[in-house]
């Protein structure tokens, strides 16, 4: 055997054996035991765990369900298991008490099994989220008795309705909420962003979400004119940075202080993604450009603001959203300007 050849297996091993299973399982011991610590200092309270990892846009949509269970467990300590990228969502919420950072799949996928909780609610989807190196899907059995699953979720309401549904919980319609901290809003304050500019979001985390670029710079043309400045939110651009009147403020800012961002908008712009989920949660007026998304011709992900009266969905038939023209977009944006004048 070569040297490159010896040294690439070791690698893959250390890979696949130590940082893929080991660690997180010794994080899944070191969460057990944080359990049991606090159990036993808190005899008479009830340990509740809820698994929601990611995407941030899902855990901002399942938020008032940290509420219900507040409300319906009031003697208890909740414990809300996540990924790091999305950690500040958690942290913030006063209705959790104990943040646990997911490792990677295989500590949730171990928490899921052998969890310690005395009330564990899982809310994420089967065959959503898979463990490659033991080839193993972070499951939902209840989930599965209801025939939920990523195929058909939507047919079963918007994502809030989802989530409580898969974690056997109430349903609600409640408007989600995000909790910004002062110093989260002084940090915005220091960026003396425009007094009249609309917040936009033109990437997802999957293509066909997305609408095309040089309707994007079009659109930032187009408001310029009617004297808004543009500001663009998310985690990277690839929109022409010299556009007058455009601020990129992608890749710059925590996922807190872009809803901070976003709230001090005219209103929002975007497609169905985090950003969005965002909006709705600070409760600026959104225009959001949809489409055909994978099985569902017609879809709504929001709850509260964004499925009654603060947002409107703009659609071109069965099309996805990539395919959307111009016009049909920007005789919306119009519209909603001159009705916005009015009042």
């Amino acid at each position: 055997m070569g040297i490159q050849r010896f040294i690439d297996l070791w690698k893959h091993r250390y890979n696949k054996y130590i940082l893929q299973q080991y660690v997180p399982a010794w994080r899944f011991v070191q969460s057990y035991l944080l359990v049991r610590r606090i159990k036993l200092n808190n005899p008479k309270q009830q340990m509740i765990g809820v698994l929601l990892a990611e995407h941030f846009g899902d855990i901002v949509a399942a938020e008032p369900l940290s509420r219900i269970i507040k409300q319906k467990h009031p003697e208890s300590k909740v414990f809300w298991i996540v990924r790091k990228p999305f950690r500040e969502l958690i942290d913030s919420n006063p209705n959790i008490d104990y943040t646990i950072e997911e490792t990677n799949l295989y500590q949730s996928i171990l928490t899921s099994k052998h969890h310690n909780f005395d009330v564990f609610y899982n809310l994420h989807m089967p065959e959503l989220r898979f463990h490659i190196p033991t080839l193993t899907f972070l499951t939902n059995p209840y989930a599965e008795q209801l025939g939920i699953h990523v195929k058909n979720y939507f047919e079963f309401g918007n994502l809030l309705e989802v989530f409580a549904k898969v974690g056997g919980l109430p349903l609600s319609q409640e408007t989600p909420k995000v909790y910004i901290s002062e110093s989260d809003r002084q940090k915005i304050d220091q960026q003396a962003l425009p007094q009249k500019f609309v917040a936009i979001h033109c990437h997802s985390n999957f293509s066909p979400k997305d609408w095309q670029t040089f309707h994007w710079e079009n659109l930032i043309q187009r408001l310029y004119e009617l004297g808004y400045h543009v500001v663009e939110v998310g985690l990277k651009s690839s929109l022409n940075q010299s556009l007058p009147g455009y601020i990129n403020c992608c890749g710059k800012f925590s996922l807190l202080q872009t809803a901070e961002i976003i709230r001090r908008a005219q209103f929002f712009m975007g497609v169905d993604s985090g950003p969005a989920h965002l909006a709705n949660a600070v409760g600026t007026y959104g225009l959001l450009l949809f489409g055909k998304f994978v099985h569902f011709d017609k879809y709504l992900p929001y709850s509260g603001g964004y499925a009654t009266n603060n947002a409107i969905m703009i659609t071109d038939g069965q099309k996805p959203c990539a395919d959307l023209p111009f016009e049909v977009v920007w005789n919306a944006v119009e519209k909603h300007i001159q009705n916005t004048s009015k009042s």
